[in-house]
């Protein structure tokens, strides 16, 4: 799947088409080269991790699934519980990577599996607050010489790629804005990721930088009308909290102002069950509302795409602002398309295809950090390409 021509800004500008794809690799050219590799994949059961093990197995590569239940793919297979990190160590122990697709609360749980199995780790982010536990952990990944690498999904990760991106070409800025769309181009809805951690959006405070400290504000209570690339098109973004946030402003030292929001297709419907109660975890009558929520969408066959075609279609739009200079000004924008065939919407490929692209590409480095520090955005980007994403600039 190729995105079709035009889909780039035909200028000689340094973020053109030629220029975003085939451009200087500068410090990250003698980093990275795509490889076969053995990966486990952890919570290989889940929504998104079945786009991860397509993209690794449609490559080639040695792959292993690890949960508490076997995924539906035919893959190699064994029954793990995070909760059990010395269990999980045996199981990963003599894998290139590790990358986990389980809830973000045992992010943690999965880093201790790899230290102790000598194996480099990635995931799909942390949610700010477990992001900045993990970072913690740097010294004994330095340590043991193994790289951990936080926040390698859809945004977090390609809105981190694209901002690395923009960066190598256009310099600090003094603002950075992620928005974040989507739009079913079906009338049914359903949950296509992770339930808890959109209830976690929804009801805890929403960080931002501004002026070298951060602040939060109540989540949801700033918006703004963004204008995606179709089939998106113009969406309600609300405030929310997210991983960006945790290292936009040291890795970009020196930006001023960096802030994030989201909205898309149910997600209004989304928050209004949130403001009602139902992302509560405190049991009301012997019941949590918020698992009550999950059994309940589970029971009505509203979780995933078994019976129906995924048809929803998402982007992320990176912007670099310069304060009064507005001719420097740019932004990337990257729209992901579903996979019909792979039965998985843009949501689900746009979370999982990254970090099997990562892994691949063979990184190098000691410590837990984030993409925009360790992967090559020209060739991430590149490979993002070819697998029918869609680059704008």
């Amino acid at each position: 799947m190729r995105a079709p021509e035009g889909s780039f800004a035909s200028t000689k500008d340094p973020t053109s088409r030629k220029y975003f794809l085939a451009g200087p690799r500068r410090a990250f050219q003698h980093l990275c080269h795509i490889r076969s590799v053995r990966v486990a994949v952890i919570g290989a059961a889940g929504l998104v991790a079945r786009a991860t093990l397509l993209d690794l197995l449609s490559s080639h590569n040695d792959v292993i699934a690890l949960d508490l239940k076997r995924p539906s793919l035919d893959v190699e297979y064994l029954k793990c519980d995070l909760n059990d990190p010395p269990q999980v160590a045996s199981a990963v122990r003599g894998c290139d990577w590790v990358i986990n697709c389980a809830q973000y609360y045992l992010n943690i749980k999965a880093m201790e599996a790899c230290l102790i199995a000598g194996t480099n780790y990635t995931d799909l982010g942390g949610l700010f607050w477990m992001t900045n536990n993990q970072l913690s952990l740097n010294q004994k990944f330095e340590r043991e010489r193994l790289l951990a690498i936080l926040g390698m999904g859809a945004e977090p990760g390609i809105s981190n790629i694209a901002a690395a991106r923009l960066f190598e070409s256009r310099g600090l800025p003094e603002s950075i804005r992620i928005r974040n769309g989507w739009k079913n181009l079906s009338s049914e809805g359903r949950i296509n990721w992770s339930l808890d951690t959109q209830m976690d959006e929804m009801t805890m405070p929403a960080p931002i930088w501004e002026n070298g400290a951060y602040t939060s504000v109540n989540p949801l209570s700033l918006s703004e009308e963004v204008n995606f690339r179709e089939p998106v098109g113009s969406v309600r973004t609300y405030i929310t909290i997210h991983s960006e946030l945790a290292t936009f402003p040291t890795s970009f030292e020196g930006v001023q102002k960096v802030d994030w929001m989201e909205g898309g297709s149910g997600f209004e419907d989304a928050t209004l069950l949130a403001k009602l109660g139902f992302g509560d975890e405190k049991e009301i009558f012997g019941v949590s509302p918020r698992k009550y929520l999950a059994e309940l969408l589970r029971s009505k066959g509203l979780i995933g795409y078994e019976k129906s075609e995924p048809k929803e279609w998402e982007s992320v739009k990176v912007a670099f602002e310069f304060g009064r200079d507005e001719r420097k000004s740019a932004e990337l924008e990257i729209v992901t398309p579903p996979v019909p065939v792979w039965g998985v919407d843009a949501t689900e490929f746009g979370a999982g295809v990254p970090s099997s692209i990562a892994v691949q590409l063979n990184p190098k480095g000691d410590g837990v950090l984030p993409p925009e520090k360790v992967i090559d955005p020209v060739r991430f980007l590149s490979e993002l390409e070819k697998r029918g994403f869609r680059i704008f600039t």
